[in-house]
């Protein structure tokens, strides 16, 4: 199992076409369904001072994580709205599944617990109040490029592996930056802006240098 280079959780909301679905399993167990989110499907966000940049879950990022996911430790759990002080599933106790078939995307099922907050979920779902997905992971390696977006340059976040650590039926699924994606952005940009000096200076140097090699001919 990876080990988490930063502890610090990244939460994205995840709005489907088709929404979460409520369904019944043998032995009158309530189940829902739905994606966590979709590979490769990059989704333009801001971040902290307006710049806009793209982001992409990889497929095959988080296949460590839900390799080990039913080992004490390292299970992955299904919160309402993400309040951990109200759990839906988990996939130690089986009652969190992802169905790792499914190339499109991370989909799984979550069977509700028989208590005040699984009946909300029941419900809420069941009308369509609650239609989108969450979910928390830990990132360990991304990735950032240059790519054409709406006609113009814009830089590309892929997320190539992280640790996946819960999915959560959302009351309120827009799809968010994080404080972690920003910071990155940030830092990417001081670089790149290193870089453009350096190469101004390097330039100017090799202008200084062809000026000198043609006054030394003049004389």
């Amino acid at each position: 199992m990876p080990k988490e280079k930063n502890k610090d959780i990244e939460q994205r909301n995840f709005q489907s076409i088709n929404g979460l679905e409520l369904r019944e399993e043998t032995d009158n167990k309530n189940v829902i369904g739905g994606y966590a989110f979709k590979y490769n499907s990059p989704t333009l966000l801001n971040d902290v001072w307006g710049d806009e940049y793209l982001e992409e879950i990889s497929s095959g990022c988080f296949d460590e994580s839900l390799e080990f996911c039913q080992t004490p430790g390292n299970e992955i759990k299904a919160l309402w709205n993400h309040d951990m002080t109200k759990p839906l599933g988990n996939t130690k106790a089986g009652t969190l599944r992802f169905n790792l078939e499914d190339t499109n995307g991370l989909y799984y099922d979550i069977e509700l617990p028989n208590n005040s907050w699984g009946v909300d979920a029941k419900e809420s779902v069941k009308r369509g109040d609650v239609d989108g997905s969450s979910f928390g992971f830990i990132c360990l390696e991304d990735k950032w490029s240059k790519v054409e977006h709406n006609g113009k340059e814009i830089y590309k976040r892929t997320i190539t592996k992280a640790i996946l650590k819960e999915v959560s039926p959302c009351t309120f699924p827009a799809y968010d930056s994080s404080q972690i994606a920003c910071r990155s952005f940030e830092n990417l940009k001081k670089q790149n802006k290193e870089d453009i000096k350096l190469k101004e200076i390097a330039k100017e140097a090799r202008m200084l240098e062809i000026e000198y090699e043609n006054n030394k001919e003049i004389i």
